[in-house]
This record gives structure tokens, C-alpha cells and sequence, in this order.
């Protein structure tokens, strides 16, 4: 069924419980989501604008 010389995406794995999971995704208000979309598709200008947090590790880091 699957087409040689094509790869597929891994797993998703996610580091919380499936309850967990499920009552954030309960949670998440419909409207957030698409003020976000939008966000994500409004091109800024290079340069201008805040900048971006770099990207979390997922790991706490030991105070200093």
C-alpha cells in the first residue's frame, strides 16, 4: 500500500499523559486558534517587529 521511495513524517510523540492531552485540546478555545492562523500568515517586514523567542528544548534550564 505504501509507494517506494517516499518517506512518511515519524510518529508524534508527546512527553504528557492522553488525559492530560485531551483536556488542553477540551480546553483550547476555538477563537485562539484562528487569531493565531492569522498571526502565523501575516508577513513582517525583516528587521521590524519583536523578535522571536528562540525555539524551547522542551527541557528546564538550572538557574544560574
Amino acid at each position: 500500500m505504501t509507494q517506494k521511495g517516499k518517506t512518511q513524517e515519524p510518529k508524534l510523540k508527546l512527553d504528557m499523559s492522553f488525559e492530560d492531552a485531551l483536556s488542553r485540546f477540551v480546553a483550547t478555545k476555538p477563537q485562539e486558534v484562528e487569531e493565531s492562523i492569522q498571526r502565523a500568515k501575516e508577513k513582517r517586514p525583516p528587521g521590524n517587529g519583536p523578535p522571536r523567542r528562540p525555539a524551547s528544548t522542551g527541557r528546564k534550564r538550572k538557574p544560574a
